[in-house]
């Protein structure tokens, strides 16, 4: 089998999803005011995915001393990985988007553990969300949410009121905290 096409595909979606988030969130991070809010856009797929990764994977992905440099080092392992077609074996699950987005998770965990400990007066909440599976280009018309009901979630975490504790560094899922 031909895995030029998978392994291209794998390096641009980990662009997107996870580089871009990460390059996103670095730029803006001294501009984040106390009480902000830091809400990335992760998926279900995240937690489903994360469970079919290898045993290995899953506790490194679960670590809570996991730190950015390591993720970044396995998102680009998951890439070179798949130049060979030999991801799976080496115990990932078989879908870009899926492992992008597991990145996405565990860089909000890890951010949210980075502001603990260098912000931690400004009390800002940062947490990782799925909208659902939402009618947009990429879900087609027979997704099960509109738009507005894919932005409850995210929108409750960005208007989270200014005394919350929480949630912070988690995974939410209609408003609820899901154990990653």
């Amino acid at each position: 089998t031909n895995t030029t096409r998978f392994h291209i595909q794998a390096k641009m979606t980990m662009k997107t999803n996870f580089f871009g988030t990460r390059n996103v969130y670095l730029e803006l991070l001294p501009l984040i005011k106390p009480q902000g809010r830091v809400v990335n856009v992760s998926s279900m797929a995240s937690l489903l995915g994360l469970e079919a990764c290898s045993l290995e994977l899953q506790k490194k992905f679960r670590s809570e001393t996991i730190t950015e440099d390591e993720l970044v080092g396995l998102m680009n392992k998951f890439v070179e990985d798949t130049k060979d077609g030999m991801h799976i074996q080496k115990g990932w699950v078989n879908s870009r988007y899926t492992v992008t987005k597991i990145g996405v998770t565990v860089l909000s965990r890890i951010h949210a553990r980075k502001l603990n400990e260098q912000r931690r007066g400004d009390k800002i909440l940062l947490n990782a969300c799925c909208p659902g599976w939402v009618r947009t280009d990429m879900a087609g018309p027979r997704a099960s949410k509109s738009p507005e009901e894919g932005a409850e979630t995210p929108v409750y975490l960005a208007l989270l009121p200014p005394d919350a504790e929480g949630p912070h560094g988690q995974f939410v899922m209609e408003k609820k905290v899901e154990q990653w």
